[in-house]
């Protein structure tokens, strides 16, 4: 990549093309491109694809509904901040969901109610190597980083020792006979 690369390529071709059909249902759908769109034009090699901006989504275009997996920031209008929280919700996936406010209550609400694996408050970039990463629903029960990341690559065996080897009255409660 170039020292002035932002925004790296897809992983392949079929994951650009995968993205590029999400942006076009969206758009023959009613969303409206308010940045971006299309491949670079100054970048004819590799799998790039412009950050795209979406106005206007709604749950029934894929974009909403399919893990998309390319630059895109897809904005959807909501009445109330209940019902923000259920427009969050009403996906299958739940890798990480994104706030930002400075109101707490508001914040604690979105933490207990959204069921994503990682919530950001006010900065969606900075992740902390000590917390877990990992989704929910769909997007994986698994985690990896911080110590519950860890318990995934270790198996646990419970092991009960009794060092006194005497008989114990609950174990022939009504007799040995």
């Amino acid at each position: 990549l170039e020292p002035t690369t932002d925004v790296g390529p897809l992983i392949g071709d079929t994951y650009r093309a995968k993205f590029e059909k999400h942006i076009a249902d969206a758009k023959e759908h009613g969303a409206k491109i308010l940045v971006g769109g299309g491949r670079p034009k100054n970048l004819s090699k590799g799998f790039f694809h412009e950050p795209t901006v979406l106005a206007g989504v709604d749950h029934s275009m894929v974009i909403m509904r399919e893990e998309t997996f390319g630059p895109a920031v897809p904005l959807m209008e909501y009445t109330n901040f209940d019902e923000a929280i259920r427009l969050t919700n009403d996906c299958q996936y739940g890798l990480g969901a994104v706030l930002i406010s400075n109101d707490p209550k508001k914040i604690k609400q979105f933490f207990d109610d959204v069921k994503a694996g990682t919530i950001w408050i006010n900065d969606p970039l900075t992740d902390h190597y000590a917390g877990p990463f990992g989704g929910m629903k769909y997007s994986g029960g698994a985690r990896e980083l911080g110590e519950i990341g860890l318990d995934e690559f270790r198996e646990v065996k419970h092991v009960h020792w009794d060092f006194n080897l005497e008989d114990k009255s609950y174990w022939y409660p009504y007799g040995r006979e």
